[in-house]
């Protein structure tokens, strides 16, 4: 593997997507680190699919801006895959012409798991237009390292949570009705999936651990482990001390994946890299920040 390691102090890298729950927490980690950050975000102007990336003495770019949003996918497909298929072929040409490395954030692709611990190498089945999007820009950054001998690294990120994080994700839903004296009860739609949680730091740890700096890496980022959704809210009432009565409203979402854990062995074996915080860990740091 061509895995280079870690951002070095000095360097200068753009990160796509900045104002995002993801995007915020990595433009802090390489500021802290010493390295030169230029954020590109929706929320100051920045239109990927018309604006030049600023790549003028710029070493990499984290690509992190996409549509997200499995339901919302379902209602506007060709807008996922404009921005996080076309979005992403216009950040990899321009790093190429610019002679910038490009690390590209990507999604759960997998669908329903043919085996647990699911590997890079597990068939591709992108069961929903998000996930079809995302695998879309996925297989432009391949082609792009392959023919134009490009280098970048495709990060398949699991279930990344933190505090922060909207409550359109369960887990920050959980934590806040959890904390919330005005929520009798925990209402949920299905307790019975199985996810593979990260904390948002471990996240951010992989992706700067994870640059290569020679053709095509492929990495999963994961812990590890699955929990079900009632193995959470057992998990986020013990670290609250609070107890609530939790109702299961039983309405599974289509294409429901039942189980779900990451085999991150080829980049623990490329970087050194491993999940630090445990479940319980980090619900007790969301419950301590208010989700």
């Amino acid at each position: 593997m061509s895995t280079a390691g870690a951002m070095a102090p000095g360097q200068r890298v753009v990160v796509t997507g900045a104002g995002g729950f993801l995007g915020t927490r990595l433009v802090s980690a390489l500021r802290a680190a010493c390295i030169e950050v230029l954020p590109l975000s929706r929320s100051d102007g920045f239109d990927l699919l018309e604006d030049p990336l600023p790549l003028d003495g710029v070493d990499h770019v984290f690509h992190l801006a996409a549509e997200t949003g499995v339901p919302d996918a379902w209602e506007r497909p060709a807008d996922f895959h404009r921005v996080n298929a076309h979005g992403t072929v216009r950040v990899l040409d321009q790093c190429r012409r610019a002679g910038a490395t490009v690390t590209y954030v990507g999604a759960y692709i997998y669908g329903v798991p043919q085996y647990l611990p699911i590997d890079e190498r597990h068939p591709v089945d992108a069961n929903n237009p998000y996930a079809f999007s995302k695998w879309m820009g996925e297989q432009a950054c391949e082609w792009f390292a392959r023919c134009y001998g490009l280098p970048v690294t495709a990060i398949r990120l699991f279930n990344v949570y933190g505090p922060g994080q909207s409550d359109r994700f369960l887990i920050p839903r959980i934590v806040n009705q959890l904390l919330d004296r005005a929520v009798e009860s925990i209402e949920l739609m299905d307790l019975a999936p199985r996810r593979d949680y990260l904390y948002v730091d471990d996240a951010i740890a992989a992706l700067l651990a994870s640059r290569t700096t020679a053709g095509y890496e492929l990495f999963n980022v994961g812990s590890g482990r699955s929990y079900s959704v009632l193995d959470v809210i057992e998990r986020a009432m013990t670290a609250a001390g609070v107890r609530k009565p939790v109702r299961d409203l039983g309405k599974a979402r289509p294409n429901e994946i039942p189980d779900v854990v990451a085999d991150h062995a080829r980049l623990t074996a490329a970087s050194g890299w491993r999940p630090c915080v445990s479940l319980e860990q980090g619900l007790g740091l969301m419950v301590r920040g208010g989700a």
